[in-house]
């Protein structure tokens, strides 16, 4: 595992691939605020809901009511005061020490990803929670974002207005407040900007921008090489992105733009050059962390006192032990800290 420049021209290729073949799911995992615990959602041969000591790999099982027994965990967010919430069977849920309960249902998105909150206080989103997803079974794109403002006399999730984009996914506010997205397999900026207008039957209109083109697309016969953005975790300076491809993953980093590009409230939109110097920025200042893995899960990032911390998993098991938790801190190779159970 190394941490190299990544090109600009790198992602000059042939035909692209559709990234819908490809779904971004985000928070499969998140830090606490002091970086010491790792909270992560499982799903297909390990299930449940985790919290990992990062000094000593110590696992932590969640107590779920009996009918989340078996059940796949695989989008999960940290609350404004630390508490795990999460998203299984058509609702949201919150771990907090001593108790897992249901506390929202997502409808009417069907099939609900990506659970994200705001957690900046002070501002018309602070505390509301959204969801990726759609209202039809039959829609044709991975869907738009729906939020549900706190103490909404509505239970139903609703509809982020979002224009000329077939798919916004993958959502994750910095602790600051600035919105991150994936739309099309890359890296977006940008915001929600909220509607006051009585009877609007919407929470706001999502506003943004490509910041980083980081799919890596071509075609041959073996369908190899094909990466796109599938978790994206702002820390400190860095955005730290997963991109995934089938059977494949990428680690990497790219600087944080010193403002949006283009944000809610903002009169002028971004001209052709501001997006061509954006992005040329930031492949130039790209860096990759781990290059050639496997399956990766558990993917998440923080920095405590100026130092990265990046979590991931990987399927590649040990003899007699289940999959291998590693941790990152900016420079040289990831470490193993311990090891999932494998029941």
């Amino acid at each position: 595992m190394y941490l190299t420049r990544l090109p600009v021209f790198l992602v000059s290729v042939s035909l692209a691939l559709t990234s819908a073949l490809q779904p971004a799911i985000a928070g499969e995992a998140f830090f606490s605020k002091d970086g010491k615990t790792v909270t992560m959602g499982l799903n297909n041969a390990l299930t449940g809901l985790v919290q990992v000591d990062i000094a000593t790999g110590k696992i932590t099982k969640a107590p779920l009511p009996t009918d989340l027994k078996d059940e796949g965990i695989d989008s999960v967010a940290r609350g404004g005061e630390g508490e795990a919430l999460f998203l299984a069977k058509d609702a949201v849920w919150v771990w907090t020490p001593k108790v897992v309960k249901r506390i929202y249902p997502t409808s009417p998105v069907m099939g609900a990803t990506d659970l994200f909150v705001a957690t900046q206080p002070g501002t018309p989103l602070t505390d509301c929670l959204f969801v990726s997803g759609n209202e039809t079974a039959d829609a044709n794109s991975m869907g738009s974002f729906y939020g549900r403002k706190p103490g909404s006399k509505s239970k139903a999730f609703v509809s982020v207005f979002c224009r000329r984009v077939s798919d916004a996914t993958g959502g994750v506010f910095s602790d600051d407040g600035r919105l991150f997205f994936i739309s099309s397999g890359d890296l977006w900026e940008g915001g929600i900007q909220v509607d006051d207008v009585p009877g609007m039957e919407r929470l706001g209109t999502l506003v943004g921008a490509r910041i980083a083109p980081l799919a890596i697309s071509n075609t041959d016969e073996a369908n190899g090489g094909g990466l796109w953005v599938n978790h994206i975790a702002p820390a400190g300076n860095w955005i730290y992105v997963q991109l995934r491809g089938r059977h494949m993953a990428t680690l990497l980093r790219t600087p944080m733009p010193a403002k949006p590009l283009y944000a809610p409230g903002e009169g002028d939109f971004p001209t052709v050059k501001n997006q061509l110097d954006a992005m040329t920025h930031s492949l130039t200042k790209t860096q990759i962390i781990a290059d050639d893995l496997g399956d990766v899960f558990g993917f998440c990032a923080t920095e405590v006192a100026g130092k990265p911390r990046v979590f991931y998993c990987t399927r590649t098991e040990a003899e007699g032990k289940g999959p291998a938790m590693l941790l990152w801190e900016g420079a040289g190779q990831a470490r193993i800290i311990g090891y999932l159970p494998t029941e």
